[in-house]
């Protein structure tokens, strides 16, 4: 589904990726993991259209998107949660997952009976009840201002915002990123859910404990270069991952 080779970015004359290559195959869920610093962020932000490749490609079922704007990356079907979230924080819960539907909303036309008719305003409601089902507190609080919910909840939010676009591949940037630990196992819990409605995820995560419990691969990025990758379990019992990345005390995910 996703194919990048020898992809480099940055900023100004910082070079932060220096020649990535990775893919992701339909249904996985792939992790990068890296410290703070690494270019998971720029790989993103790259891969979703915000940051402008200088060279390499990415490959998007298929297609090469790499000099595409972002709005037509996300139509698409390649969505990404930002780091931090990104809510808006003055407009309600329910406005906010609204509005990650734009893409298909902009194209319905309520007075025309035709083809683009099926992805109407009944089938955007639909997917916002599976939101809901998903995060039940964002129904609850569904007319509460953005703002004023919790960090974790507002995860939620942009997680359940980008999934009203209905992606085929949902990109995450650390969501676990001030989130207090109860919430992120259920964050957590949510990215498993998806995995088995065979939706395509690559997550980056600075915690690599969580992300290698719940990804099928990853790659290890280091200064902007993929240092290591495998699969889950290759990772888990690598020395350097172990070291750098889980600590002394880890043991293995099944433990």
């Amino acid at each position: 589904m996703l194919k990048i080779l020898n992809l480099e970015a940055g900023y100004g004359e910082l070079r932060v990726l220096k020649g990535i290559s990775l893919h992701v195959a339909p249904g996985e869920v792939v992790t990068v993991i890296g410290a703070n610093g690494a270019g998971k962020t720029t790989l993103l932000k790259t891969m979703a259209g915000i940051l402008k490749a200088r060279c390499g490609e990415v490959e998007f079922d298929k297609r090469r998107i790499h000099n595409e704007p972002a709005e037509r990356i996300v139509a698409r079907g390649c969505c990404l949660v930002p780091e931090g979230r990104h809510i808006f924080s003055t407009l309600t819960v329910k406005e906010n997952l609204l509005l990650g539907s734009y893409c298909r909303a902009r194209t319905f036309r309520p007075w025309r009976k035709g083809p683009d008719h099926a992805d109407n305003e009944q089938s955007i409601e639909s997917t916002l009840e599976q939101v809901y089902e998903l995060f039940g507190i964002l129904k609850e609080r569904s007319g509460q201002l953005a703002g004023t919910l919790s960090g974790g909840q507002q995860q939620m939010l942009a997680i359940g915002r980008a999934l009203m676009s209905r992606p085929r591949l949902l990109m995450m940037d650390e969501p676990s990123l001030g989130v207090a630990p109860l919430v992120v196992k259920e964050i957590y819990k949510t990215i498993v859910n998806l995995k088995r409605r065979g939706l395509t995820i690559l997550l980056v995560e600075q915690n690599a404990r969580a992300a290698l419990a719940v990804a099928d691969r990853g790659y290890v990025l280091e200064t902007g270069q993929i240092v290591l990758q495998g699969t889950a379990r290759q990772l888990c019992d690598s020395p350097e991952v172990q070291r750098a990345y889980l600590g002394k005390e880890y043991r293995s995910i099944d433990e």
